[in-house]
C-alpha cells in the first residue's frame, strides 16, 4: 500500500481522532440553536463559518491529524524506512499531507453540511455557500501541510500548534486587523466571507478573496517541500 493510504488507515481508526468530531458537532450545534431561535442572517453565518469552523474547528482537527501522521512514525522508528526508502521525500511529505487533508475534511463532513444548510436557509446563493467550502478545505489543507513540517521540526509540535491556534489565530489575529496578514485563518475567512453583504463592520473581511486563494495554496506548497527537505535532513535513530 502507498504512504497516502496507510496513513488514512491508521489515522481514521485511532481514538483520538473520532474524538475531534466533539469539536466538529459544535458547528451543526450552533446552526441548530440559531435555526431554532430563528436568528439566520449573514452575520450568523460569517461568525458561524469564518469564526468558529475555519478559524477554530478546522485548524484544530487539521493539527491533530497532521502531527500525528507524522508522529506516529517517530514513536515507532518506521520514519527511519520513510527516510531511506526509495521514495523521494517530497513525495512523502505530499502523501502524509494529503492523507490528513482528506481525513481532516472526512471528521469535517457534518459541519461542512451544516455550511450547505446555512446557504439554502439564508439565500445566499451557491457562490457564498461555496465560498465557505473552499475556506475551510484551503485551510485544511495549508493546516495540514504547515505541521506536517513542524511534526518534523519539534517533538511538541502538537502543543505548539494548540497555543497558536488559541493565541494567535483564536484571539490576536482575529480582533486586530493589522496581525491579519500573517494569520491563515484570515485568509480563510476572505474567500468565506468575501461576497455576504450587510455584515456589521467586525465581520467584514479586509483582504481579498483571491489573494486569499493564493496565499493558502502557496503556503502549502512550501510547506510539503520544507517538510520534504527536513525528512531528508533528519538525524534518524
Amino acid at each position: 500500500m502507498t504512504v497516502f493510504a496507510l496513513t488514512v488507515r491508521a489515522l481514521l481508526l485511532r481514538r483520538r481522532s473520532l474524538a475531534l468530531l466533539l469539536a466538529v458537532a459544535t458547528v451543526p450545534f450552533f446552526v441548530a440553536l440559531n435555526t431554532l431561535r430563528g436568528d439566520l442572517t449573514p452575520d450568523v453565518q460569517a461568525i458561524i463559518v469564518g469564526r468558529l469552523l475555519i478559524s477554530t474547528v478546522t485548524p484544530l482537527v487539521a493539527l491533530v491529524l497532521a502531527v500525528t501522521a507524522i508522529g506516529d512514525e517517530r514513536e515507532s522508528g518506521t520514519i527511519v524506512y520513510l527516510a531511506t526508502s526509495r521514495l523521494s521525500r517530497l513525495r512523502v511529505a505530499g502523501e502524509k499531507s494529503l492523507a490528513a487533508v482528506v481525513c481532516a475534511l472526512a471528521l469535517l463532513s457534518p459541519a461542512l453540511l451544516s455550511v450547505v444548510y446555512l446557504g439554502l436557509h439564508l439565500d445566499i446563493g451557491w457562490d457564498n455557500t461555496l465560498r465557505g467550502l473552499a475556506g475551510t478545505a484551503l485551510v485544511a489543507a495549508v493546516y495540514a501541510a504547515v505541521f506536517v513540517a513542524v511534526g518534523l521540526l519539534l517533538r511538541r509540535a502538537l502543543i505548539a500548534g494548540i497555543i497558536y491556534i488559541l493565541v494567535w489565530e483564536g484571539a490576536i489575529a482575529t480582533v486586530a486587523p493589522s496581525a491579519e496578514r500573517v494569520s491563515l485563518t484570515a485568509w480563510g475567512r476572505a474567500i468565506s466571507d468575501g461576497g455576504l453583504y450587510g455584515l456589521q463592520e467586525g465581520l467584514v473581511p479586509t483582504l481579498s478573496a483571491t489573494s486569499g486563494a493564493i496565499v493558502l495554496i502557496a503556503a502549502t506548497a512550501v510547506a510539503v517541500v520544507l517538510a520534504g527537505w527536513r525528512l531528508g535532513r533528519m538525524d534518524l535513530p
